[in-house]
């Protein structure tokens, strides 16, 4: 057996594997999860971001949504664990850490392509027959790579939302332009999360290929020093006490 592929075939069998040893099977989780930024969750329905659904947080760089996710990562409940999807590679622990974040509660994930050294469980991995690879490597190279690192990226959040054993999952995975499919995939992701009981937290940024079907959405931009929140459909902006970790 090929090195790659016996590389591949060990990092699928423990992801795996750490699923089923993390998924708790209780009644399938309800209600909302506040952040904890008191504006925030005053614009949200219900006071928070609604579990077994996809939220989009959309804005660009320095726009805070990075920090407004990694707040409800910190205001998860003790007995919960929370997942990130990497496909930018820009996670910063001591930034996470530094909003109240348990790294030893939070699964990172860094999606590479099948060039690059594998990180612990995405990279590398061969999405299932028939998944989300198709609709991605229907774009030829140069952009081959940039392809399989969504592709995985994607893989890896579809499982995470629908096993159960996360509270919160962030996706982080920018689509290139010219995707085909790309709606679909992200319907994928929101039925995954409704499945697994799931806050799931779609992170974009204007002018994506595509909108998540999210019931959420919040539009973040930082204005000397503050993140203002809107939430689409409402008017009015909600100011947050801080500029976050900016994404």
């Amino acid at each position: 057996m090929p090195v790659e592929t016996s590389q591949r075939t060990v990092l699928l069998a423990r992801l795996r594997d750490e699923i089923r040893r993390l998924e708790r099977r209780p009644d399938r989780r309800s209600g909302v999860l506040p952040c904890g930024l008191a504006t925030v969750d005053e614009g949200l329905p219900a006071g928070g971001f609604p579990r077994g659904a996809l939220s989009e947080l959309r804005g660009g760089p320095a726009s805070g949504k990075t920090g407004v996710a990694l707040s409800l990562v910190a205001a998860l409940p003790q007995d919960e664990l929370a997942a990130f999807v990497d496909g930018t590679g820009e996670f910063y622990p001591p930034a996470a850490t530094a909003l109240g974040v348990d790294l030893g509660r939070l699964l990172l994930v860094r999606p590479g392509d099948a060039r690059s050294r594998p990180s612990l469980f995405a990279g590398g991995l061969p999405p299932p027959d028939g998944g989300l690879l198709a609709p991605l490597l229907a774009r030829r190279a140069p952009d081959l790579g940039a392809s399989l690192r969504v592709t995985q990226g994607l893989w890896a959040a579809e499982a995470l939302l629908a096993s159960g054993a996360f509270g919160v999952v962030i996706v982080d995975v920018p689509l290139p332009a010219g995707v085909r499919g790309a709606e679909g995939l992200l319907r994928r992701l929101q039925a995954a999360a409704e499945k697994g009981g799931t806050v799931g937290l779609w992170l974009s940024s204007p002018g994506a290929a595509a909108r998540a079907p999210a019931g959420v959405r919040l539009e973040l931009c930082s204005r000397d020093g503050r993140i203002e929140a809107r939430r689409e459909g409402r008017a009015e902006l909600a100011r947050t006490g801080g500029s976050g970790h900016a994404a």
